[in-house]
């Protein structure tokens, strides 16, 4: 009866010992970005501050800055703002780190690369960690972009060279067969297209995140992604026309 007792005392603490030592966890996934330096210079603050709400002004976590230039990264073993990092005028990849055991926020972890952009929070207040990840979420949702990253220009890239490449063919032989020179427009444009897909540096156009120093004044400078998306909607669109003027010509 006693060694039953003692049991039920035991499996009781050690209960309550996992239950005290649990840590919540949250993991967001973010769209593609597109930010300027001091953009995200308002984030980072705005994290430390509520990291500092949460765990103590005292607190004395561990903080590291990553920045990827020219494919090399570079580590700074402190929160260090943005705007404050000499980079050239465009990174594409930044990452954050606070580390900090037994604390109402113990990790956070903010990743923004090509192929991955993700808000990592852990602590072992659930409320806090919640609050925090969805703050983060929200701030990030701003600078959010229609379209970027790897998975989004691999599968955009496959299906629009496999529809200029047929179309190539097809409007090639069409016109081979009808020898009329307005459905000579069609080949053309479908050539152009192919070619844009293939040739223009989308990986610069289209990043998954892409972080500016500052904003270039000039118009075309700053437009240059939506300018190519445009010139390949336009060789796209003169595919039909060209086969439609044709009809009316005959």
């Amino acid at each position: 009866m006693r060694f039953a007792v003692l049991l039920s005392v035991c499996v009781s603490l050690a209960t309550t010992s996992i239950c005290n030592g649990e840590e919540f966890s949250q993991v967001r996934n973010l769209s593609a970005l597109k930010m300027g330096a001091t953009d995200l210079d308002a984030i980072l603050l705005e994290t430390h501050a509520f990291i500092d709400g949460a765990n103590g002004p005292e607190d004395s976590g561990r903080e590291t800055v990553k920045v990827s230039i020219d494919g090399q990264n570079i580590e700074i073993p402190h929160l260090s703002l943005a705007s404050s990092v000499a980079f050239p005028n465009e990174v594409f990849g930044f990452s954050y780190t606070y580390y900090q055991v037994d604390k109402p926020i113990s990790s956070v972890t903010i990743d923004l690369g090509d192929s991955l952009r993700q808000v990592s929070v852990s602590g072992d207040s659930g409320d806090q960690v919640e609050a925090l990840s969805t703050l983060l979420q929200k701030d990030f949702r701003r600078f959010a972009t229609a379209a970027g990253g790897v998975k989004f220009r691999r599968v955009a890239g496959v299906c629009l060279s496999m529809l200029f490449l047929t179309s190539l063919m097809i409007s090639s032989a069409y016109y081979w067969n009808n020898r009329n020179r307005r459905t000579l427009g069609m080949p053309i444009c479908s050539a152009i297209g192919f070619l844009l897909v293939l040739l223009v540096p989308w990986n610069r156009f289209l990043p998954g995140f892409i972080l500016y120093e500052r904003y270039s004044p000039f118009f075309l400078v700053r437009h240059v992604p939506e300018i190519s998306f445009l010139a390949l909607v336009a060789a796209f669109a003169g595919i039909p026309v060209s086969y439609f003027l044709s009809r009316n010509e005959r």
